[in-house]
């Protein structure tokens, strides 16, 4: 296996990477919280878990993934003293339950997902099924002196865990002073949040030793990573915004419980912006996928947009930006086409040893390989998608070269290279199923075979009208050195 490097949130530096057991990654992601429809700047965060995911895959490791889905509260410290809970506020606003929120949402976060081709995880633990396990772990964090009980509820005392603080970088002495909400008398610190908050009144509640109530958002993920992962994680991924107060707070819970590590290497993407501004839910212009349908965009152009873009930077998000990555799509779905109409595929031997019957392994060197090679190397190197995408794009220059070249060696090789960077990438599959679907009309064929003998026989007038004809009842006929291709085309 190469070796990679990763930046670590936590020790703020890129190291070598290398998962607590051989060959074995274990990897989770926080999920969505399933109050409303996730935009765009939410999906950059599971198509960054998404590519770290096949990239290790691509070098060989055996990935176990688990995402989980916050369907009770998500409430931040401040939210917590405010009262409000996102799930309770969208039941009250719809007229409905938290319950049916969630299988709403849930149901188009799915979709989403298949409309990015994003690999599920391999489990999508639901806080609401876990209510038993964060109990178990409140327990124990309070018979450990890391909680303590009061009228409101159940806090986490962060002066009981010296490492508070070390993944974002924040000091009790600043959270002291930079508390913004006015703090409960109960409380010992400001920055001690809840672990489970006493309430009667709210939709989703459920009995415990401390009365009935609901628990804090941090407690969740803690509840559910130790519980599929265990104690000791390879990678724990998130948006920025996750790195304080949450992630800082399941370190602390978790590590109160076991006394071990809890996470190898912390991940963070940067957001997605729109004119320099974060895209949120309750900022601006909201973006989902629907919205890129409806403005005639496919979704896999966005995922080609955030390939192109190193998961650390800030992105910016604008149609004009988009339309380049949707160019690049269909620039890829003629070059499938093409390779398909010249009988151009992947094979795993040679096409000579085929003919042969051998079914030996292909000779090393073949022509594309380094192609491979180059792109695992950037992705090795803190997942560097822009410098893989460059990659990408070459190796399809090269693919489209040899076929005007009838090159079919060299093309088998080059396609098979773009197949292999594309269990990364991600978008080759979906328009390969798009072209196995296409049919080309008898009736389209039969213009093109008739525009053939127009053109043998020098009557070009015809074979022209021919051509417009075919070109009206939307089909393309182009001439290539293998003759007629014929290419379905939009007609507005």
């Amino acid at each position: 296996m190469p070796s990679i490097k990763l930046y670590n949130s936590l020790s703020r530096g890129v190291e070598d990477f290398s998962p607590l057991n051989e060959g074995k990654v274990r990897i989770y992601n926080c999920g969505p919280t399933v109050y409303k429809r996730q935009h765009i700047g939410n999906m950059r965060r599971f198509l960054f878990a998404d590519f770290l995911r096949r990239s290790l895959e691509l070098f060989g490791y055996e990935v176990r993934d688990i995402t989980n889905i916050t369907d009770v509260g998500h409430l931040t410290q401040d939210e917590i003293e405010a009262g409000e809970d996102k799930m309770e506020k969208a039941a009250r606003e719809e007229k409905t339950t938290p319950q049916q929120i969630a299988a709403q949402q849930i149901s188009l976060f799915e979709e989403d997902l298949k409309m990015l081709n994003i690999k599920p995880a391999h489990m999508y633990p639901r806080a609401s099924a876990h209510i038993p396990h964060m109990q178990k772990l409140i327990e124990k964090l309070i018979e450990r002196n890391h909680a303590y009980v009061t009228e409101s509820g159940v806090y986490f005392d962060v002066s009981s865990f010296p490492a508070y603080g070390h993944l974002s970088g924040n000091t009790l002495e600043a959270l002291k002073a930079g508390a913004r909400v006015e703090v409960r008398g109960e409380k010992k610190h400001p920055a001690d949040f809840a672990l489970w908050v006493k309430n009667e009144t709210q939709l989703q509640t459920w009995d415990s030793p401390w009365g009935k109530g609901y628990p804090g958002w941090h407690i969740e993920c803690s509840a559910m990573a130790l519980e599929y992962l265990g104690s000791n994680i390879d990678i724990h991924t998130g948006g920025e915004d996750n790195i304080f107060p949450h992630h800082e707070n399941e370190i602390a819970q978790s590590e109160g419980v076991t006394g071990e590590n809890f996470v190898r290497v912390w991940m963070h993407n940067r957001h997605l912006q729109i004119s320099g501004k974060k895209m949120a839910k309750r900022e601006g212009e909201v973006i989902t996928l629907d919205t890129l349908k409806e403005k005639g965009f496919s979704p896999p152009s966005l995922r080609l947009m955030m390939f192109a873009a190193h998961y650390r930077t800030l992105t910016d998000f604008s149609w004009e930006g988009l339309l380049e990555f949707q160019g690049h799509l269909e620039s890829l779905q003629q070059l499938l086409r093409r390779a398909k109409e010249v009988g151009v595929a992947a094979p795993a031997v040679p096409r000579e040893a085929r003919r042969s019957g051998d079914k030996g392994s292909p000779p090393a060197g073949r022509a594309g390989l380094g192609g491979v090679a180059a792109f695992a190397e950037a992705l090795a190197d803190d997942l560097n998608t822009p410098k893989a995408w460059a990659v990408f794009l070459e190796t399809g220059k090269k693919l489209n070269a040899a076929l005007d070249a009838t090159d079919i060696a060299q093309a088998d090789s080059l396609y098979a290279s773009l197949q292999k960077m594309d269990s990364v990438v991600g978008v080759l599959a979906p328009l390969v199923q798009e072209l196995e679907g296409e049919t080309i009309p008898e009736e389209i064929k039969k213009l093109a075979a008739q525009r053939e003998e127009y053109k043998k026989a020098k009557d070009f007038v015809k074979a022209d009208a021919l051509r417009v004809d075919s070109e009206m009842k939307g089909y393309k006929i182009e001439d290539t050195p293998h003759g007629p291709r014929i290419v379905k085309i939009s007609i507005d």
